[in-house]
């Protein structure tokens, strides 16, 4: 039952996993903290707007903030009236394509006009002792073509694709890099994030829409990280980013991460968003009134801490947790708890990577009202 405590050490050791094969070569000498501000959580955009904000000075004193608290609705958004739940299908391990015609060739061309192919090049000399052709030639980089996922993301009628290239990069020793890009339905090209490590490419196929994954665990785990993107109106938009695996439940999409970070989500096509589901935290006496046949007494006759919190997630799945966040076990309840085998519901107390959050909302109303992809 006690199935996610060991989540942190598997995920940790994963991280440790080296972005090439030659562990030798890539023999960190250096302590690095996990607050590092990691190249793929800080990589700008190389088409970017800038946007000036004007900041307005103002007073107030801790007493006054102290006698205005926020009120606890206005911390959350309502579910759209008008969003549709879609029982998306979930693709790991996704396959692009090779045949993109000249649009490959312009992502290459492209990719050598940013600023790290210029950083590249101006370590060419170190990188050519790691590498030789097809990545180095006449004393210059040539980025390589590997694959593209090409759809139409956003239902607009007009396809876009997202192309991966591979370049070698140098810092204390020198990488081989995968680089992610987008062109737009026009062959307008944007690099969005580069990392080593290369998770397999998970796609989301809402039918209307579609969605793709791109992360990798980086040199070092601060370096691990994940991106959900998604297209709307022509323009590609990161919907998630995290330190996390994703998975399937239902319509609703789970992540879970490194420190037990995460989330319990679903997707407000009308918002075009996704947004966490908070949970609502219960007592233990009210779980021990509910509780009549004692399935969870495993968990609040030897609690001796009582580390064990216990919450309800949409009005349908009782979860409970190890700590404030790790999730240990999930039920539903009817008249008696009973274990959801293999579920991904995450129980949050609050909300902490979407920008948005729900507490008011009825999974079995959602699953009831469940529509199928539709092609």
């Amino acid at each position: 039952m006690k199935k996610y405590r060991l989540f942190g050490v598997l995920l940790s050791a994963v991280m440790l996993a080296s972005c090439s094969g030659n562990a030798a070569e890539e023999e960190i000498s250096e302590t690095v903290s996990e607050s590092t501000v990691t190249t793929a959580e800080t990589t700008a955009e190389t088409t970017t707007e800038t946007t000036t904000e004007q900041v307005t000075e103002t007073t107030t004193t801790e007493t006054e903030a102290e006698e205005v608290p926020q009120a606890a609705e206005e911390k959350y958004v309502q579910v759209s009236p008008d969003t549709e739940f879609i029982d998306y299908e979930f693709i790991e391990d996704y396959q692009g394509t090779t045949d993109i015609g000249e649009l490959a060739d312009k992502a290459v061309e492209f990719l050598m006009t940013t600023e790290e192919y210029a950083d590249a090049m101006s370590k060419i000399d170190e990188i050519d002792v790691e590498f030789g052709e097809p990545y180095i030639k006449d004393g210059k980089i040539f980025p390589q073509f590997e694959t593209a996922y090409t759809a139409d993301y956003d239902g607009n009628g007009s396809t876009e694709t997202f192309i991966t290239l591979k370049m070698p990069m140098r810092d204390k020793f020198s990488l081989l890099y995968s680089f992610f890009i987008f062109a737009d339905s026009k062959g307008n090209m944007t690099l969005l994030d580069y990392n080593c490590g290369i998770y397999d490419t998970i796609f989301l196929d809402y039918g209307k829409f579609k969605q793709i994954t791109f992360g990798g665990t980086g040199r070092i785990g601060a370096e691990d990280i994940t991106f959900l993107y998604g297209v709307i109106n022509g323009e590609v938009k990161t919907l998630y980013l995290g330190r996390v695996s994703f998975f399937k439940e239902d319509c609703f999409l789970s992540t879970h991460g490194w420190m037990s970070s995460g989330e319990f989500m679903y997707y407000d096509t009308a918002a075009q968003e996704y947004r966490s589901i908070i949970g609502v935290q219960m007592t233990l006496d009210e779980i021990k009134e509910m509780d009549k046949d004692g399935v969870l007494a495993e968990y609040y006759e030897n609690d001796e801490y009582g580390d064990h919190i216990y919450g309800l997630v949409g009005g349908k799945y009782y979860c409970v947790n190890f700590g404030k966040y790790e999730t240990e076990a999930v039920y539903t309840y009817n008249g008696k708890f009973e274990l959801a085998e293999n579920s991904k519901v995450r129980y949050k107390l609050e909300n902490n990577s979407t920008e948005n959050a729900v507490v008011d909302i009825e999974i079995e109303q959602a699953l009831a009202n469940m529509k199928p992809v539709q092609k």
